[in-house]
């Protein structure tokens, strides 16, 4: 038996429905019970895919019935990177229970904000391999990506480049789209936010946002929202093509080491 866990930030939710459906030798897939997995147990149900819904404690009597390559998901509430220590602290909860099932974990993030920079340091007591989503660009080192949008552009080579040619640009892919007032945690006094006004966003140099096109089309109304936030703010939009390169090659890299560590 082998396993493989997930864990990620809900922006990553259609990149992880995407990399699922798309592999059919993941002959099981097991979904924590929990209230951040509602939205990807949906999507991947209307893909035709069956999970298995389980709290941690149920886990263990599960897996040992089964004897195949299987993945194990929790995702994070969106809006933890607008707190580092609390990004960093839910993060190594989930992996210390994670740990405990999977023979490796794959963190749909970024660094977001260096919150998860020293992971493998910290967690080198796991048994199982921790590996954040990566940059493999041809010729260079393999490296963690910069955050969810240098994801969503294909690598950070390619994110510095837009922010360079775009440095006017909001960009939204669709999970931001639908999720942008949630992700910046508006409306939550625990936190001092940062005003979103068309006033506010100018002062900041903001004059357009970027409609980021992954491919993916598991959230509808993502033309919808974008429309929405452009007229809000006054933006100009503009459309960039993105890529679901970097979650494709980090689930098959982490699924090699896995399943064929010799050729990984």
């Amino acid at each position: 038996m082998t396993v493989m866990g997930i864990i990620g930030c809900r922006i990553f939710e259609d990149e992880i429905v995407h990399v699922l459906t798309n592999d059919p030798e993941a002959e099981k897939i097991y979904i924590i019970k929990n209230e951040e997995n509602i939205g990807l147990l949906h999507k991947l149900k209307s893909q035709g895919l069956d999970p298995v819904v389980l709290p941690f404690y149920e886990l263990r009597t599960h897996l040992k019935q089964r004897d195949e390559f299987s993945v194990i998901v929790q995702l994070q509430e969106i809006g933890l990177h607008t707190d580092p220590s609390r990004l960093k602290s839910r993060t190594y909860t989930n992996l210390n229970l994670m740990s405990r099932f999977a023979d490796g974990i794959l963190l749909f993030y970024g660094l977001c904000g260096h919150a998860l920079s020293r992971m493998q340091k910290d967690c080198s007591f796991f048994r199982c391999s921790l590996k954040l989503l990566q940059d493999r660009s041809e010729g260079e080192p393999s490296q963690p990506l910069e955050d969810c949008i240098a994801a969503a552009l294909g690598g950070t080579s390619r994110y510095r480049e837009t922010l360079k040619k775009h440095s006017d640009t909001f960009f939204l892919t669709p999970m931001w789209a639908v999720n942008w007032e949630k992700a910046f945690r508006l409306g939550d006094k625990s936190i001092p936010s940062f005003e979103f006004t068309p006033e506010n966003m100018r002062e900041l140099g903001y004059r357009k946002v970027a409609k980021i096109d992954t491919g993916l089309s598991y959230e509808p109304d993502f033309e919808k929202k974008i429309e929405e936030f452009a007229l809000k703010f006054g933006f100009e939009v503009i459309e960039l093509e993105g890529s679901t390169e970097i979650a494709q090659k980090s689930y098959r890299l982490m699924k090699k080491m896995l399943l064929n560590p010799l050729r990984a």
